[in-house]
């Protein structure tokens, strides 16, 4: 199309309600409509480049595996009573094999891994009895007539009464993203609205040196854990009219170049050369927050 051409703003309705992506899909809805058609529909995306060890999603691979392999071990709360050191190697040397790493980075992926599962139990020690019931545990989700697949990262049965959805982060993970009627995450919100159980807490669980912790909203008090919210039914209410919108957006080909934070949405995108939008609107290429 012609340079500075706006693209159009309604495409054709997906050709399946079945789209691929998951919950990824209404979080590019929710940052720009047409990232989501573009990424989602059209397929666009930027060429991956090679990097010299694991990159951002490699790691986080590697950390899901170790959680994942570490509470098949403990099962729960009563086992972080006695000697956790065994099932901390295990579980490290699990994560590693997952990951087919080479030595000797392997050894110290082993070890850093395994620094951080201990690290990790420290935070789970200060909360009260649960029980770990699921684990990366793959479940369908419907919203705004859409079906999207998704994997829960661990499930936990509470002593207080309900199950606790838990997402591991290893970023900067804030509860705000969950709010407003643009959420910058929706999964774990989605997977909240979709359980069979009945959810009474979600959270972040922030696993990062030096800042580790548990970060989201419950119904009930819950020692050691995340705050109360204020409105529990509120809260899941509101998230299910923001969602269904979203959802409801891109089920009818909605791809207006929108972005929810103008320059802030667009400066990492990486569809810049196909929409355009970030030439308009950061002209002089500057790169400081006052250039918004």
């Amino acid at each position: 199309r012609p340079t500075g051409a706006r693209p159009a703003a309604t495409g054709p309705a997906p050709a399946t309600n079945t789209p691929r992506a998951g919950t990824r899909i209404l979080a590019a809805q929710a940052a720009c409509p047409f990232r989501a058609f573009a990424r989602h529909r059209l397929g666009a995306g930027a060429l991956e480049e090679p990097l010299a060890g694991p990159d951002a999603r490699a790691r986080g691979s590697l950390l899901h595996a170790l959680m994942r392999e570490l509470w098949g071990e403990l099962k729960g709360s009563v086992a972080l009573e006695a000697d956790c050191g065994p099932a901390i190697a295990k579980a490290a040397r699990a994560a590693v094999a997952e990951g087919q790493l080479d030595e000797p980075f392997a050894e110290l992926e082993r070890m850093r891994l395994a620094k951080l599962a201990r690290d990790w139990l420290e935070v789970e020690r200060k909360r009260a009895p649960f029980e770990v019931a699921a684990r990366e545990e793959k479940r369908k989700l419907k919203v705004a007539g859409l079906e999207l697949s998704g994997r829960i990262d661990r499930l936990d049965r509470l002593a207080s009464g309900g199950c606790a959805l838990i997402d591991y982060k290893t970023g900067r993970p804030t509860p705000n993203a969950w709010q407003g009627e643009r959420p910058d995450d929706p999964q774990l919100p989605l997977y909240a609205l979709s359980a069979p159980e009945e959810i009474t807490a979600v959270a972040y669980a922030k696993l990062q040196t030096g800042g580790m912790k548990y970060m989201g909203f419950a119904r009930d008090k819950d020692k050691g854990f995340v705050a109360e919210a204020k409105d529990w039914s509120s809260l899941l209410a509101g998230w299910k009219q923001s969602l269904e919108a979203l959802g409801a957006g891109f089920a009818a080909g909605d791809a207006r170049v929108d972005p929810k934070n103008l320059l802030q949405t667009c400066r990492y995108c990486d569809l810049q050369p196909l929409c355009r939008v970030y030439e308009r609107l950061n002209p002089f290429g500057e790169e400081d927050e006052d250039s918004e």
